[in-house]
């Protein structure tokens, strides 16, 4: 008898060692844990899928695009039709097809609404690309051969500091890698999940070569980037989205995910926002950075964001590029589930990309704007095959010989 009671007293303080244990690891971050169980929860394909906590971007919504009347379409009806059945094939919650500063078709999947928010997944890292042009105008930036520890003064004596802002504009920071895992114990987990994930971004180590040697696809680069404009300006990274850009550019409403109620946004994902915004963010680019009757950045800045990179022709500032035959590498394009079947029919196109294929192709030469939006989060937001050219090729295909630009 006296056996089994020690038995259980020794399983009782084995259960009250377990739960304090259990309650240090959790309220050492409560908001990584809550994160982390947002990752197996996610992954619908009809719904609004909104990360928490986030935090809510107002525009006004004064920038409207006329839209073609049927007989007046610069792109014939068969084109839109394709389109829209390759959208559809696709599991897309929009598609809005723009030329000349008309909208000639705007769907949407029968589960989805107009003013409804879709994740951007990395479609957001080229929003720094403008930010930082923006940030050099209004002289909050120097330079964007600014080494980074100028702004992130834990790094201003460490070896990391030396990378310079264009460099982590360019994906070749020479920082490490974080890898994809279920394990909540590293930091390849907690960079994205942690509610100080500004903490671990900053233990980033160098991955052995020189910076600016080669092109290296890294989110660390465009969440150190979003530490950098906070610094410059002093303010919160979703003020600045209000200010220097929903607001200017008239946009209507987005939320960005943020690491813990009040923490740090996330700048390389997690932007949610309607396709109409994305429209607007399209016609910015599409105007050289004026929209909205506005100057939002200057011409020459985006020229310098669209311009191939010494270590990669198929990237820019933040921006991929459409100029190669294929499109882009082929060995970029897959690990997102897509392929590229050819060059562009217009080599002057280039486009923001997030996973899932969320999509602003803009084509300066044919004055057109294509954006493609669809679920974005859980293990396979789209099936395999999505072939990047496809859309921006049928609507040049489909351009009428009147439209004032042809084939």
């Amino acid at each position: 008898m006296k056996r089994i009671h020690t038995r259980s007293r020794w399983r009782l303080w084995a259960a009250l060692a377990l739960f304090v244990a259990i309650n240090l690891v959790y309220w050492q971050d409560p908001w990584f844990w809550r994160n982390y169980t947002q990752f197996f929860l996610s992954g619908s394909t009809t719904d609004v899928e909104l990360l928490a906590p986030d935090e809510e971007i107002r525009g006004d919504g004064s920038f409207v695009l006329p839209v073609a009347r049927p007989e007046a379409h610069s792109i014939s009806a068969a084109a839109l039709a394709d389109m829209e059945r390759f959208a559809a094939e696709f599991g897309s919650h929009a598609l809005i097809v723009v030329h000349r500063g008309v909208i000639q078709d705007e769907w949407y999947a029968p589960h989805w609404q107009r003013d409804q928010l879709t994740q951007s997944q990395s479609m957001h890292k080229s929003l720094l690309g403008l930010f930082i042009g923006i940030a050099i105008e209004e002289q909050r930036i120097a330079s964007i051969d600014d080494p980074v520890g100028r702004y992130l003064t834990e790094w201003r004596d460490d070896p990391r500091g030396a990378i310079t802002l264009r460099q982590l504009l360019q994906m070749s920071s020479g920082l490490a890698q974080y890898r994809f895992t279920l394990n909540p114990f590293t930091d390849d987990n907690r960079w994205l999940n942690s509610g100080h994930s500004g903490e671990v971004l900053l233990r980033t180590p160098l991955a052995g070569w020189a910076p600016g040697s080669r092109y290296d696809y890294n989110n660390t680069n465009s969440e150190l980037l979003g530490m950098v404009l906070e610094r410059a300006y002093g303010q919160r990274y979703s003020e600045l989205l209000r200010d220097k850009l929903w607001l200017p550019m008239g946009g209507e409403r987005a939320r960005v995910h943020t690491d813990r109620p009040n923490g740090r946004a996330y700048t390389s994902c997690c932007l949610a926002a309607p396709a109409m915004d994305w429209v607007r963010i399209g016609m910015l680019l599409l105007g050289k950075g004026e929209v909205n009757g506005r100057r939002i950045v200057s011409a020459d800045w985006i020229e310098q964001m669209i311009a191939p990179s010494p270590a990669a022709a198929h990237y820019g500032l933040q921006i991929w590029l459409g100029s190669g035959d294929p499109a882009v590498p082929q060995e970029h394009a897959g690990s997102s589930g897509a392929l590229v079947s050819g060059p562009f029919l217009a080599r002057d196109t280039f486009m923001t990309w997030g996973r899932g294929q969320q999509h602003v192709f803009v084509v300066p030469s044919r004055e057109l704007v294509i954006v493609r939006l669809g679920p974005a989060l859980g293990r396979a937001p789209i099936k395999p095959g999505f072939d990047l050219v496809y859309l921006v090729n049928t609507a040049i295909q489909g351009m009428q010989p009147d439209s004032g630009t042809s084939p």
